[in-house]
C-alpha cells in the first residue's frame, strides 16, 4: 500500500473518531475499514468485564466465521498479558516459530495469523483487545510501512475505545462500591447541610420508607418524618462544624425510629460533597437486639424475676433518690415485711408453692394504693416498702392493720390454702436515719424485734428497746 493511501486511512479514521461519545456503528465502520485495506478477514473489539472476562463488543468479519464470543484473562498467560500490555502491537503468524505462550492466544481465536493492540490503563492492566485475524490462511509480511500505519490507526481506535473502557472501569468501581455500602448493614444518607436536600441514600436505608427512588428531590424530614416542615429539633449539625466551618469530625448518637421503634447508633459528620458544596453523611447500625439485650441485662439487674418487683438494688437506689428529693420536714418511712411461717409453707407444700405464695404476696402489696410502686422484694420472704409525704404514724398503723387483717384470711393456692403472717418494721426519716442504708437497717431491726416476740405485730424505730 502506498504512503497516500496509508495518509488518506489515517485521515478517515481521524474524521470518523472524532468526539467523546463512544459509538458502535464507529467502531465497527473502523474495523471494516482496516480489514479491506489490509485484507483481514475480520476484525474484533473485546472489552473486560468486572470479573475478567474479555466479551465481544463489536466485530466485522468477512466470511461466515466462528467467533470467540468470550473468553477468560487466565487463558493468557501473566507473562505474555504483561507483554501484550507494553508492546505497541503485536503481529503473530503461525508459520512461525512462536513460544507456546503465542500459539495458544491464536487458538483462542482459531486464527492462522493475528495483528492487534492491547487496550491498558496507565497502570498497564489489560482492559481489552482490537485484533484483526485470518483464519483460513496466513497473511503474508507486513512492510515496515504497513506496520508503522497499523500501529498508528489501531493506536487511534485504542484510545478512542479507552473512554469507553475507563467509563465501564469507573462503573465496575462504582458498583463494587455500592454493594460494599448496600451490604455492610449500616444505613447510609448524605444531606446537604444547609438546604438538607438528599443527595444519596443506600439501599438498606431506603427499604423501610419504599425504596432509593422515594429520596429523589426531597429533602431528609419529608421522608423520615411525613408531615414535618423544618429540620428536626435533635439533629445534631450544630456539632459537626466549628466556628470556621470545618468538619469536627465523628459525632456519636442513638435514635429511636418512631414508626417501628427500632434503636440506631447514628454516626454523623460533616464533609465535602463531590461538586465541593458542604455535606452531612448520616450512617446507622441498628442496636435493637442490643438494646434488647441491655433492657434485659438492667431488668434482670433491677427487678426479681419471680415476683416482678424491684430488687434490693432499686430499694437502696429510690430510697436515696427519695432523701436526696425530700421536702423540708417532709417525712419518710422505710416499712420492712418478714413473713411469719414461710417455711412451713415450703415444708409441707414444696418450694414451687412457696414461689406462688411470694408471687400472690408481692401482688397483693402492690394493690394497696399507699403502695403502689413502692414496694420491692428484698429477698427470699422480705418485702421492703418505701413512702413518704402528708402521711403520719397513725396512717402507717392503719395500713399495717389493713395488712395484718388480710393474713388473717387463707391465702389460696394451687395444691391448697395456708395461712401466716407478717412481722412489720418501720424505720421513719429523718429521725431514724439519714441515708438509705441506715433506714433500711433501722426497719430491719425494728421488724426482728417483733419476730423474737412473736410475731404478727409492728414495730417503730423509736420502739426499740436499746440494750
Amino acid at each position: 500500500m502506498k504512503d497516500n493511501s496509508h495518509y488518506t486511512l489515517i485521515q478517515a479514521l481521524a474524521n470518523m473518531l472524532i468526539g467523546k461519545q463512544i459509538d458502535t456503528k464507529t467502531i465497527t465502520k473502523s474495523l471494516e475499514l482496516i480489514c479491506n485495506t489490509f485484507s483481514f478477514e475480520c476484525g474484533l473489539v473485546y472489552e473486560a468485564d468486572q470479573y475478567n472476562q474479555f466479551n465481544l463488543i463489536e466485530n466485522y468479519s468477512l466470511n461466515d466465521i466462528k467467533l470467540c464470543n468470550s473468553f477468560n484473562a487466565c487463558e493468557i498467560k501473566s507473562d505474555f498479558q504483561n507483554q501484550l500490555a507494553h508492546q505497541e502491537i503485536i503481529y503473530l503468524d503461525k508459520n512461525k516459530d512462536y513460544k507456546s505462550c503465542e500459539i495458544d492466544f491464536m487458538n483462542i481465536f482459531s486464527a492462522k495469523s493475528l495483528l492487534g493492540i492491547s487496550v491498558v490503563d496507565e497502570y498497564f492492566n489489560n482492559y481489552g483487545f482490537i485484533l484483526f485475524l485470518n483464519t483460513t490462511c496466513s497473511k503474508v509480511d507486513f512492510s515496515d510501512s504497513e506496520l508503522k500505519t497499523l500501529a498508528i490507526v489501531l493506536s487511534m481506535l485504542e484510545k478512542y475505545l479507552g473512554i469507553r473502557i475507563h467509563r465501564n472501569k469507573v462503573l465496575f468501581t462504582q458498583t463494587a462500591l455500592e454493594g460494599i455500602i448496600n451490604h455492610t448493614g449500616i444505613d447510609i444518607y448524605i444531606i446537604d447541610f444547609y438546604t438538607y436536600d438528599i443527595l444519596y441514600v443506600n439501599e438498606s436505608m431506603a427499604a423501610p420508607y419504599g425504596g432509593v427512588s422515594q429520596f429523589s428531590n426531597h429533602k431528609c424530614w419529608q421522608i423520615l418524618f411525613p408531615g414535618q416542615t423544618s429540620p428536626c429539633e435533635f439533629c445534631p449539625q450544630e456539632n459537626l462544624i466549628d466556628e470556621n466551618g470545618n468538619s469536627t469530625g465523628v459525632y456519636t448518637w442513638n435514635y429511636q425510629r418512631p414508626f417501628d421503634g427500632a434503636w440506631f447508633r447514628v454516626f454523623s459528620t460533616a464533609f465535602r460533597w463531590v461538586d465541593g458544596r458542604l455535606a452531612h453523611l448520616v450512617s446507622s447500625a441498628d442496636i435493637t437486639d442490643n438494646k434488647k439485650n441491655e433492657e434485659l441485662i438492667e431488668y434482670m439487674a433491677n427487678y426479681d424475676v419471680l415476683t416482678g418487683l424491684p430488687n434490693r438494688r432499686m430499694l437502696i437506689e429510690e430510697c436515696k433518690n427519695r432523701i436526696d428529693n425530700a421536702k423540708e420536714d417532709e417525712q419518710g418511712y422505710v416499712i420492712f415485711f418478714d413473713i411469719d411461717g414461710f417455711k412451713v409453707i415450703n415444708d409441707n407444700y414444696g418450694h414451687d408453692a412457696g414461689d406462688e405464695f411470694l408471687v400472690k404476696l408481692g401482688d397483693f402489696f402492690s394493690s394497696i394504693p399507699l403502695l403502689k410502686n413502692s414496694v420491692y422484694r428484698n429477698g427470699g420472704d422480705e418485702f421492703v416498702a418505701v413512702i413518704g409525704g402528708d402521711i403520719t404514724k397513725d396512717n402507717i398503723r392503719n395500713l399495717i392493720n389493713f395488712i395484718h387483717n388480710r393474713f388473717k384470711k387463707p391465702w389460696n393456692l394451687k395444691n391448697g390454702s395456708v395461712y401466716c403472717n407478717t412481722s412489720v418494721g418501720i424505720a421513719c426519716y429523718p429521725e431514724d436515719g439519714n441515708n438509705a442504708e441506715e433506714l433500711i437497717n433501722k426497719a430491719d431491726q425494728a421488724m426482728y424485734q417483733i419476730k423474737k416476740s412473736g410475731g404478727a405485730g409492728i414495730c417503730f424505730g423509736y420502739q426499740l428497746i436499746k440494750k
